[in-house]
């Protein structure tokens, strides 16, 4: 049983104790009344006969100021209200009222005692009358009955077995049996009643909530703000609440009896598809219907419609809920609209960046490619290299530039993928301060970068390095003359090593510290220092994508700490050495081999043709050069070529229709390498889709090339 279940037990025994307290006091005027007549009744025709009339008299004084108590507690029990009358102490009252009066009769045969056997038979056939009589009006508790008929019955029976007549002890038998079926009946008379209260009672309260449920139903019906509408079988309108009349602009009057279909659906044949699904009963749920006004506004409204049966389930009726939701539905098609021109935005922003890659990295890849060639002119002077030193740095800044805007690019569009694996902390801390060190002694900064380090952590090495290069590059940027930058480590709880880089610069205030991960925010934007402002943001992404975590503490004037926390350990292990290419011009002399291999290079820009050639005789080998797919079909036609590169946009026949053409000739085993500007991941896709064997990106370097050709031709 639960609680509800409880309450409401508990509010109807509540109803039941208070409509028999006032039961019980309802009834007593008239006993009361007839109470006194009786008394005097018997008074005066007693009076005479009895052994005592000072007895008599004393006995119709008691009754009849025990009839008064009582009359004037009726009195007040009547102005009471609900509340007071719920009081026990009324019951308690009348209890004891009740008693006393039994006792007062049970006096009558004590008090009016007459020695003729007639009068005293009348004395008894009153006091059963009264006993008998009572039964109907202290009926409403078991108890009441129980309290009058004891007391004035068994002090009869008493006095007639104090007699020493004939008559006494047959006729106390009689009474005894008249005490125990009068308390029988008492008690099935009780029951009676109890179960009529109860019945009554539970019937006032469904007619009560009935009566609530209807009130509140009219209420629903004036305030709900859904338009609340029943029809018949022939569609009919029948009901017609204030929020259709506001909806649809017909009063209450105008739409009773007229067809529902024909007053507000503005198409036929929607309004006969609909009237064929009501009529066939099928229930409509959440469906959105274009409505008509009264003044031929379209409107759009939600519908709930099912259809109303009677107790044999045959269908009487026709009962619908409409929601007005025009303007949501205006609402959705303004956010569909925005989200349509959001995604137009973006896909120009990625067509941008594309189109930005590729017109970047065509001068970028004639600009690097010429100045590391320039590298190994022995004739050049030492002015002349310096020079070149210079336009390789800017170069390089350039490309690092674009290759950050097209990093931040592939994290929003999801295209960047990590490789993660054991990163050993000796490798990665050395190839950094390798790569470091000759920004740091320009700036006149000291180092403090430890190369044994024991341990590794779970990352992906390129990505881990470029966020530990552009740290340190801020680090060295930023910093005071004479200053330092160190490297620490540290290895916190759950196997988290946290690699910290300090530098000793001018520091970053607590107002700025919670935008310096913001992509494009310059926090120095008026010092003179180069930078696009995104290097950290994408720092920040590269980290969270490794399932790590980046952070900064700085103080102003003393220096800033960065810190990354990724998954690992600082025990010592073997190395995980990833072997990095040796610089070329340590391990390379770059002989001209005279290589035998057939290679053909597909590329329409003249200065990219000046540029791979160039590069491919630096590298000992030598290469057939047209100008778009066309030719170099044409020349495949006589010449056996062990590999072919190929730039993507050329005209008559660009590089994926080239790679294509080939594929579907038979030829597959031709190396077939895309040289492209395009730098998104999509792109290399795309030309392995072409039937490309691999993917370079200009600015292409030797490295990558001599790479790449080894790869393929040996």
């Amino acid at each position: 049983m639960d609680m509800n279940d409880t309450q409401i037990k508990g509010q109807l025994h509540d109803q039941i104790r208070l409509e028999e307290i006032r039961l019980l006091y309802g009834g007593s005027l008239f006993s009361f009344t007839a109470a006194i007549i009786i008394s005097f009744i018997i008074f005066a025709i007693l009076l005479g006969h009895v052994e005592s009339e000072s007895n008599l008299k004393i006995w119709l004084a008691i009754i009849l100021v025990v009839m008064f108590v009582r009359s004037i507690d009726c009195y007040l029990f009547s102005k009471a209200s609900k509340q007071e009358q719920q009081k026990t102490s009324w019951r308690t009252r009348f209890f004891l009222g009740t008693g006393i009066a039994g006792a007062c009769w049970g006096l009558l045969p004590w008090l009016g005692y007459s020695p003729s056997s007639d009068y005293f038979s009348f004395i008894i056939v009153c006091q059963i009358g009264v006993i008998a009589g009572s039964l109907s009006t202290l009926s409403y508790r078991w108890e009441t009955l129980a309290l009058f008929l004891l007391p004035s019955s068994l002090l009869l029976v008493a006095r007639l077995i104090a007699e020493n007549q004939n008559f006494s002890n047959p006729t106390s038998i009689v009474l005894s049996v008249f005490i125990f079926f009068s308390l029988f009946a008492g008690k099935r008379i009780f029951n009676n009643t109890q179960q009529n209260i109860r019945l009554r009672i539970e019937a006032d309260n469904r007619e009560h909530a009935i009566e609530l449920m209807h009130q509140k139903q009219a209420l629903h019906r004036q305030n709900t703000p859904l338009a609340i509408i029943e029809f018949d079988l022939e569609l009919g309108i029948e009901e017609w609440n204030p929020a259709a009349e506001k909806i649809f602009g017909y009063s209450h009057d105008e739409a009773i009896g007229e067809n529902i279909m024909r007053l507000i659906l503005p198409r036929d044949n929607e309004a006969d598809q609909l009237s064929t699904q009501i009529l066939n009963h099928e229930p409509i749920i959440g469906r959105v219907i274009e409505n008509k006004t009264k003044s031929d506004a379209v409107i759009f409204c939600e519908w709930f419609i099912t259809p109303l049966t009677d107790d044999k389930y045959n269908i009487v009726g026709i009962a619908a809920m409409a929601l007005d939701i025009t303007e949501k539905k205006q609402n959705d098609l303004l956010i569909l609209k925005a989200k349509e021109e959001a995604e137009k935005a973006n896909q120009a922003k990625s067509d941008f960046l594309s189109s930005m890659s590729h017109e970047l990295r065509t001068p970028l890849n004639a600009i690097l490619g010429f100045t590391q060639l320039l590298k190994y002119e022995k004739q050049l002077t030492d002015k002349q290299q310096s020079h070149i030193k210079e336009i390789s740095a800017a170069g390089n800044l350039l490309l690092e530039l674009v290759n950050q805007i097209l990093d931040l690019a592939r994290i929003e569009k999801g295209h960047l993928q990590l490789s993660m694996e054991k990163v050993t902390l000796a490798d990665i801390f050395t190839e950094c301060r390798s790569m470091i060190t000759p920004l740091a002694v320009q700036n006149n900064l000291t180092l403090d970068i430890p190369t044994d380090t024991p341990g590794y952590v779970i990352a992906d090495y390129m990505r881990l390095k470029q966020v530990m290069l552009n740290i340190l590059s801020n680090a060295i940027k930023y910093n005071v003359k004479n200053g330092t930058v160190s490297l620490q480590l540290m290895e916190k709880e759950n196997n988290i090593i946290r690699i910290c880089i300090i530098d000793t610069g001018e520091g970053i205030s607590k107002e700025l510290l919670s935008e310096i991960f913001q992509p494009f925010n310059r926090l120095n934007a008026a010092c003179n220092i180069e930078g696009t402002g995104i290097g950290l943001s994408i720092s920040k992404q590269l980290i969270e994508m490794m399932d790590g975590t980046i952070g900064v503490s700085s103080t102003v004037n003393e220096g800033s700490e960065f810190w990354i926390e990724l998954t690992g350990s600082l025990k010592a292990s073997s190395h995980l050495t990833n072997e990095k290419q040796a610089d070329l011009t340590n391990n390379l002399a770059y002989q001209h081999v005279n290589s035998s291999h057939n290679i053909l290079v597909a590329e329409d820009n003249p200065t990219n043709q000046n540029l791979i050639i160039n590069q491919l005789e630096t590298l000992g080998y030598t290469a057939d050069l047209v100008s778009n797919g066309q030719e170099a079909l044409n020349l495949m036609v006589n010449n056996d070529y062990q590999l072919l590169i190929t730039d993507c946009n050329m005209p008559l026949i660009d590089g994926y229709k080239l790679a294509k053409t080939i594929r579907n000739k038979g030829n597959n085993q031709l190396p077939i390498i895309a040289l492209t500007a395009d730098a998104f991941p999509e792109k290399k896709i795309k030309c392995i889709d072409a039937g490309m064997t691999d993917h370079m990106t200009k600015p292409v370097s030797l490295e990558t090339l001599k790479d790449t050709l080894e790869k393929y031709l040996n």
